[in-house]
């Protein structure tokens, strides 16, 4: 298999030349492989509960590294969303809607449940 995602999105330039977009993304597929990344180590992060998935939505996951004095441990949480299309806003030129479907606890808060001693 590989692995292959976009860490952030960021803007180059300034206003007067026009911003292009940059992407940071780390990857061991072939179309996009990150120089000098060779593994990816298999990681699992578990949902306490089942999240619903509607058809066309997306999941969010959100992975936090923290640490202490002595520690070092992940959190993360998840979330399943759908883009509203034809709102009014979006239709006036506003924002879309957002709309959640679900959402899940913080996992591991302060590394209770697992961690690695520094």
């Amino acid at each position: 298999g590989s692995f292959h995602s976009v860490l952030y999105e960021g803007r180059e330039g300034n206003r007067e030349e026009g911003r292009e977009k940059r992407l940071s993304v780390i990857s061991i597929a072939p179309h996009s492989f990150s120089v000098g990344m060779f593994s990816w180590f298999p990681l699992f992060f578990p949902l306490k509960e089942p999240l619903r998935v509607p058809p066309g939505a997306t999941v969010n996951c959100s992975i936090w590294r923290r640490s202490d004095d002595g520690r070092v441990w992940y959190e993360w949480c998840a979330e399943v969303v759908t883009i509203a299309d034809h709102t009014r806003e979006t239709m006036a030129g506003g924002e879309a809607t957002t709309i959640v479907w679900g959402t899940s606890s913080i996992h591991n808060p302060g590394g209770r449940s697992y961690h690695v001693n520094k």
